[in-house]
């Protein structure tokens, strides 16, 4: 009854964007409370569901996605085999239950970025959309009764594994509000990562000119900065690692970028438009190109996407030589 309550209030009003039902100890499903959506930007929306996801525990989200409502079941790898298979046996009674009329689709996901990167989403609806997915019999689901319930993609496993949302470093709210200002000309935004904490935490935020962007760069440290270039509005990023920093520090700071660029800033409608990795300041310049600028391999490649993700290949053994010196 609670849920069904709960279920008709999401119903009632658009405002509401998810409707989180977990399970009891008497294995009786409970509705969470309902997240509303306060942001026109669908990922910053889905942002809210990382508060209430974990990789060890299954739940069900009915999710509304522009006027119409998808039905997701999540089952984690990690959480208990009995609960998995109660969330997996279940989902097609609690659908019908709910009324399969109210819902287009009914999907699986197995990891929290499933659920909570947009690209995902993105990429469901592209194999949704092809032939091969209209063919595919799985995609529908018959009950006893012979009628056919809401469309049924089950889990789709993406063609990338967003390595950079799973492995992105916790940011500062003074850094993550920084990054929203990046629009105006000029505008400078420096922050490092705190070795201790793995926390990407602001250094300033200010309007620099183009002449004194290098200056600002710390000589000891690894840093990342953006910046807004004044006559061409490009957006830079600048990945500054100086051959004196310790390896720990080059190495966190190198597999904090993807997360930083392709998560953090893309959170906030900041996108890079020009990387550039150097170890000293003085090579710092300014040019409009398509390919990377710097001494070595980019992480970012503009305009060069591959799957969900910027293509980057060791990002696996990256993480691995990191946990090594820790």
């Amino acid at each position: 009854m609670i849920v069904r309550t709960a279920f008709t209030a999401l119903l009632a009003d658009g405002a509401y964007f998810a409707l989180p039902l977990s399970v009891t100890g008497s294995s009786e499903l409970q509705a969470l409370p309902p997240l509303l959506r306060r942001d026109t930007s669908f990922q910053l929306a889905l942002n809210q569901l990382d508060g209430v996801l974990t990789p060890v525990n299954s739940c069900y989200i009915v999710l509304r996605r522009e006027k119409s409502l998808t039905f997701v079941t999540y089952v984690p790898y990690r959480a208990n085999k009995n609960e998995r298979d109660f969330f997996l046996q279940g989902r097609h009674e609690c659908v019908r239950q709910l009324g399969e009329q109210h819902f287009v689709t009914s999907v699986i996901c197995k990891e929290i970025g499933e659920v909570t990167d947009a690209r995902s989403w993105d990429e469901r609806d592209a194999k949704q959309e092809s032939q091969d997915a209209v063919d595919d019999a799985s995609e529908h689901t018959v009950h006893d009764n012979g009628k056919e319930c809401s469309m049924d993609a089950g889990h789709k496993k993406n063609k990338c594994r967003l390595c950079d949302r799973r492995m992105k470093n916790k940011i500062s709210p003074e850094a993550l509000e920084a990054l929203a200002q990046l629009h105006t000309p000029g505008a400078t935004v420096q922050m490092s990562v705190n070795t201790s904490t793995e926390t990407l935490d602001l250094r300033y935020m200010k309007n620099v000119p183009i002449a004194d962007v290098a200056a600002t760069l710390p000589a000891d440290t690894p840093s990342f900065t953006f910046y807004r270039h004044p006559t061409t509005q490009l957006l830079y990023f600048i990945f500054h690692s100086p051959d004196s920093a310790s390896v720990k520090e080059r190495m966190m700071h190198t597999m904090a970028i993807p997360g930083l660029v392709n998560v953090h800033a893309e959170d906030q409608g900041v996108h890079v438009d020009q990387k550039i990795e150097l170890h000293d300041p003085e090579d710092l310049s300014f040019e409009e190109k398509d390919e990377r600028i710097g001494k070595f391999r980019s992480m970012y490649l503009r305009n060069n996407f591959e799957g969900t993700e910027s293509k980057y290949d060791n990002l696996k053994a990256d993480e691995a030589f990191h946990n090594a010196i820790q």
